[in-house]
């Protein structure tokens, strides 16, 4: 067979095992199944895999580059339509006009309800308080760690080592 064909067709088998883990497949048997019908030596499939790995990954980064980029711009819209629809209100209250009816709008100048505005919450008699429960406190795990690290015994937790891929 040609080369250049079995790279294509390698290529393929890598994007559809790459769509495959995208689509969340959990099933340790089908991934395995999938790996086995891959070609080629054991540390080529790896590398192949990794190479998999940092495209998925390059592509994650991007795809929360653009959520970062996207709610900015919705921030920025929101301020806009804000700032116009404050324009339209001081245009309208200027000219002494409630109500404008135009070919595309009704445009007009309605009275919110009234809203509690608190001068001195420390003049506030009891009955008019609120009392929140304190959030419960969280382990500082950079203390138990140290502490642990000096052979001393933390009731309630350890240590645990793990292992990771480092991909270069």
């Amino acid at each position: 067979m040609n080369p250049v064909f079995e790279a294509f067709e390698l290529a393929a088998q890598y994007r559809q095992l790459a769509e495959f883990l995208a689509e969340r497949h959990d099933d340790q048997q089908v991934i395995t199944d999938t790996l086995e019908s891959l070609s080629g030596p054991f540390d080529e499939q790896l590398e192949n895999l990794a190479k998999m790995v940092r495209n998925i990954e390059a592509a994650e980064s991007g795809v929360a580059q653009t959520i970062v980029n996207l709610e900015q711009r919705q921030a920025s819209l929101q301020r806009a339509a804000e700032r116009g629809r404050r324009l339209i209100l001081e245009l309208m209250q200027t000219a002494h006009r409630e109500r404008v009816n135009t070919a595309l709008f009704s445009l007009a100048l309605k009275k919110n309800p009234p809203q509690v505005v608190v001068d001195q919450p420390e003049a506030l008699p009891e009955a008019y308080l609120t009392r929140h429960e304190a959030p419960p406190p969280t382990p500082n795990k950079k203390a138990i760690a140290s502490a642990i690290r000096a052979g001393m015994e933390v009731p309630g937790a350890h240590c645990e080592q793990s292992i990771r891929l480092d991909i270069h």
